[in-house]
């Protein structure tokens, strides 16, 4: 049976594109990532989430807004993401990213839904040297799960990332998500039965893709069926 639980975002930029969606397409994702930062505005995202929340109604959901402060779409103030982020979770997400770095003061105001919460970071740039210690103020927050994304630049980037997921959940238990972005890191997308990362994101198609280095859906359950199968 299979481990690592697969995300396929979603990525419309508009209402109508919303409407369109062909839910079908998404049937052997596990999780659905609802990029929410691609329609661009607060606005257009409280207009959208009845048709996201209602045509993926049978799917675990996960909310995300990913701000530019994190290679995201949209810059939005740390009073108007926990606004939003309470007005979202009205609609009853699975699962709800949170930057932590970005917005670690708004976390207070959020651990209502400490179970559900997803504390991320992102790093479009590089492997920070820290990341351990950064790992370990994420841990300390006890949220459902924590997860980190990094640009691999060198190959001890993708070493590094993938020892340091494995580490802190043989310490802590499987609720890390680690990930190394870029074709050199395509390697830590497929690792999680060795990791004990517990998610990996897949692109539904090849121009579909949030970050860089997704394999597609269709690949990432090739492959994953070998490994952990």
């Amino acid at each position: 049976m299979r481990k690592t639980k697969i995300v396929v975002p979603v990525l419309p930029t508009t209402v109508a594109e919303v409407q369109e969606i062909n839910v079908e397409k998404y049937r052997k994702a596990d999780i659905i990532e609802w990029r929410a930062d691609f329609l661009g505005d607060i606005e257009s995202i409280l207009q959208a989430a009845p048709f996201i929340f209602e045509k993926f109604k049978d799917f675990s959901l996960l909310f995300t807004v990913r701000t530019a402060n994190e290679g995201g779409n949209i810059s939005i103030s740390k009073k108007d993401y926990v606004t939003l982020l309470k007005k979202v979770a009205k609609f009853d997400p699975d699962y709800m990213d949170i930057e932590y770095f970005s917005y670690r003061k708004a976390l207070p105001q959020l651990l209502e839904f400490k179970e559900k919460i997803v504390l991320s970071y992102h790093n479009f740039f590089e492997s920070p040297t820290d990341l351990t210690a950064r790992m370990m103020k994420m841990q300390k927050e006890e949220t459902g799960f924590v997860k980190v994304a990094i640009m691999a630049q060198r190959e001890c980037d993708v070493l590094d990332l993938l020892q340091i997921t494995r580490d802190f959940t043989m310490e802590y238990g499987p609720k890390f998500i680690g990930i190394a972005m870029g074709e050199l890191g395509k390697i830590s997308r497929v690792a999680g039965g060795l990791t004990g990362s517990v998610w990996t994101f897949a692109a539904l198609d090849e121009d579909e893709g949030s970050a860089p280095g997704q394999l597609t859906l269709s690949q990432m359950l090739d492959v994953l069926d070998a490994l952990e199968n």
